[in-house]
């Protein structure tokens, strides 16, 4: 006669099975932004395949190494933290509870662009910044702060906020990328115009910045660096500091959910090259006299 072999995910924190419940989405979701009502889960199927991942990736042992007839389920203290993650989904509206007599529950549109839009998810708080630790080791204090922030209130619906806290990290990341400019100048002229700029708005020393950098950026011979600056740079800038001008006065403005999720998809990227540009000025100062 078989017998039930329970699964546990052991003293797993909520960090790691949001991170694990993205990898269970995925696997019964197309991303393709085609839904497929086939591809229903129960509570049971989704609680069972994120312990799986969590066997394939090592992090807790595997029960089916037990010889004989079985059938497979997961403890009870298991299912009950991986539902209340499920249920965390729910309300951010990425799942929906199809059918609760049956405890089935299907994804959302909004939840196939987020697959879509592939790792690092926003709506895996530890797991975006931990990422963006990863691809900009030593990002500033202020910008990990105000991106902690950002996060935090996207996945509490307060966009207002969530846009204020991006475009305060990015105006900080602009105003690292100005300082460090200051020692690349090609004249000891700008530089001391860009040493007497702070009494200006960021906005004006940006536009200072431009105008200078402009002329010498193409002595820039690293083409990954180079590749698409202005877009990402002058853009991304540009749409984030009016935003963020827009959500930081009374003027009425909203902000929907996929603009502000867009805005942090696009922010690591264009932080990660504001610092390679930082750091490609600190390893080649001018140090001429002219």
């Amino acid at each position: 006669m078989a017998e039930y072999i329970y699964f546990s995910i052991g003293d797993l924190d909520s960090e790691a099975i949001r991170s694990l419940f993205w990898d269970a989405l995925a696997s019964y979701w197309k991303h393709d932004g085609t839904k497929c009502s086939s591809y229903m889960a129960t509570d049971e199927i989704i609680c069972l395949s994120v312990v799986d991942f969590a066997i394939k990736k090592g992090l807790v042992s595997n029960p089916r190494q037990k010889a004989g007839s079985y059938y497979l389920n997961v403890k009870s203290e298991s299912k009950e933290k991986i539902m209340s993650i499920v249920w965390e989904y729910v309300n951010q509206g990425i799942l929906y509870l199809h059918n609760p007599s049956h405890n089935t529950y299907n994804i959302t549109e909004y939840g196939l662009q987020v697959l879509k839009a592939e790792k690092p998810i926003p709506h895996d708080p530890e797991g975006y910044l931990a990422h963006l630790k990863k691809e900009i080791p030593d990002i500033d204090g202020v910008i990990l702060t105000y991106m902690t922030e950002a996060i935090t209130a996207y996945n509490h619906r307060l966009y207002l906020s969530a846009t204020t806290a991006i475009g305060c990290a990015s105006e900080k990341a602009i105003l690292l990328l100005i300082e460090a400019y200051r020692g690349f100048v090609p004249s000891e002229k700008e530089k001391t115009k860009f040493s007497d700029m702070s009494n200006k708005t960021v906005k004006r020393q940006f536009e200072e910045f431009q105008k200078s950098f402009n002329g010498v950026k193409g002595n820039i011979k690293d083409k990954d660096l180079n590749d698409g600056l202005d877009g990402i740079l002058d853009g991304v800038y540009d749409t984030l500091r009016l935003n963020r001008n827009a959500t930081g006065h009374p003027t009425g403005k909203t902000m929907v959910r996929e603009d502000v999720f867009a805005s942090l998809q696009v922010f690591i990227t264009y932080c990660k090259r504001i610092y390679g540009l930082i750091h490609y000025f600190e390893a080649n100062p001018n140090t001429s006299d002219t």
